[in-house]
């Protein structure tokens, strides 16, 4: 089956054909019939379909909110939602009482006239891109259920929700990857906006000089209004190009996933596409991208500020030792990391923002366009050396400011590959009308029910 876009349904809300609270009972019958399987919601708001009755009554009555009007969204587990409990699926806050406010993101987004449905599974205390290190048990790809595949973390369960048409679109979080990964392992769009662009008051603390909000959802134009809204202004951007430069590394992909070649057969697809679309690209080389230099300033960022901003926490909690062994390494390596280290890792992070930001302008690039990983989802019993290897595209742009788009590439073995188009800092809007562009023409999401003995 496929699955309405959200311009769809808010179509189908106006004309009457559907009502919210018909739309919020079809997400809460596939969530009663595939959850177990998946386990990626772990809190239903009770309150849901009051709401739904009181936005239906709204639309009746002429008050449109807007697009999002009666839109049920799933919201990770480590952002604040009045009167549910913000586990961060970790024992530390299993006994958590209910939020008494929304943080800042959902507030625009209720302003809006969403529904936010409950709450999502992910890696405790996001630190990890798995989906395997809850405290609630490991989130499962919804592509192929019986293999047992990794979702891509710590945005876990919001991805496998989206993916599984268990809402119309879900919020996670962006430290390492947390976005990136799920949206391109689960076939989704997915976007990790500039860095410092949203509040992230109110969402628990990973790496907070690279934590951002980011959404998943089934289209490109499903995106926009989802970040307007938590924004609660338009977004920033740049005046379009008559024909925009796309960065692109046919050779060097090709060189590096060696073991799946298929994901850069994939990207050569891709780029046919957007060449297709009137956009020029253009062959570049830059070498920061895969900097062991890079990957290692990211792990010792994020250890340092995750261990310094959870201490209290850690320290106050009864139930300390019961953190999962990868949330408590990482903790333990914060602890441990000196201060001259901690000084090179942060001017490492300030060069290379410098020199991604001098590369574009050089280039004269509108975005650079890769694979989002060099491999399909693992297997989630798969080793922790291959999830590190799944972040090797994604680290740079973690500690650079720059805003990501993921989006469907086609499928490698039977599972999704992504693609990601990286951006200039602060041109968030422009890559989004990019997407929406190649949306409208090539229609690249589909369901895993759709994806099910058709061709990649």
């Amino acid at each position: 089956m496929s699955y309405p876009s959200l311009h769809d349904i808010a179509a189908q809300l106006r004309a009457g054909s559907l009502s919210v609270q018909e739309l919020l009972q079809g997400c809460l019958t596939r969530i009663e019939a595939l959850n177990t399987t998946l386990n990626a919601v772990v809190t239903l708001d009770p309150t849901a379909m009051t709401r739904a009755r009181e936005l239906d009554e709204e639309l009746r009555n002429g008050h449109d909110r807007g697009l999002l009007h009666g839109m049920p969204l799933l919201v990770k587990d480590n952002i604040n939602v009045a009167g549910l409990p913000t586990t961060v699926a970790s024992p530390l806050f299993q006994n958590a009482a209910p939020a008494t406010s929304d943080a800042p993101v959902i507030a625009g987004l209720r302003k809006a006239g969403a529904i936010i449905l409950g709450k999502t599974n992910m890696d405790e205390l996001a630190a990890h891109v798995s989906g395997r290190t809850s405290c609630y048990g490991a989130t499962v790809n919804p592509w192929n259920p019986s293999r047992r595949c990794s979702p891509g973390g710590s945005s876990s369960g919001s991805a496998a929700a989206v993916a599984a048409g268990l809402c119309v679109a879900a919020l996670g979080s962006d430290t390492g990857g947390s976005v990136r990964l799920p949206a391109g392992w689960c076939g989704l769009f997915g976007m990790r906006p500039s860095w410092g662009l949203f509040p992230t008051s109110g969402i628990y603390p990973r790496a907070v000089s690279m934590d951002t909000p980011g959404v998943l959802a089934t289209s490109a134009a499903g995106m926009a209004p989802l970040l307007r809204a938590m924004l609660q202004d338009e977004l920033p951007g740049v005046p379009l190009a008559n024909s925009p430069r796309i960065g692109v590394m046919r050779q060097f992909i090709r060189q590096l996933a060696v073991d799946q070649p298929a994901i850069a057969d994939r990207y050569d697809t891709t780029i046919a596409n957007w060449e297709a679309l009137g956009f020029q690209t253009v062959e570049v080389t830059f070498p920061l991208l895969v900097s062991e230099a890079v990957a290692t300033a990211v792990d010792i960022i994020r250890s340092f500020e995750f261990y310094r901003d959870i201490r209290a926490d850690v320290d106050a909690s009864p139930l300390k030792d019961r953190m999962h062994a990868v949330p408590a390494a990482d903790y333990a390596a914060g602890r441990a990391v000196p201060a001259e280290q901690i000084a090179a890792a942060q001017k490492t992070k300030q060069d290379a923002a410098e020199a991604t930001q001098a590369f574009f302008a050089q280039q004269g690039l509108d975005a650079l366009l890769l694979p989002t990983a060099l491999m399909t989802a693992p297997r989630l019993d798969d080793p922790a050396e291959l999830y590190k290897r799944a972040r090797l595209l994604v680290n740079l742009f973690s500690i650079t400011g720059n805003p990501t788009l993921v989006y469907p590439g086609g499928r490698v073995d039977g599972m999704p590959c992504g693609m990601q188009l990286v951006g200039r800092v602060r041109a968030d809007a422009q890559l989004l009308a990019f997407a929406e562009a190649y949306d409208r023409r090539f229609h690249p999401f589909c369901t895993p029910d759709e994806a099910a003995g058709q061709p990649a």
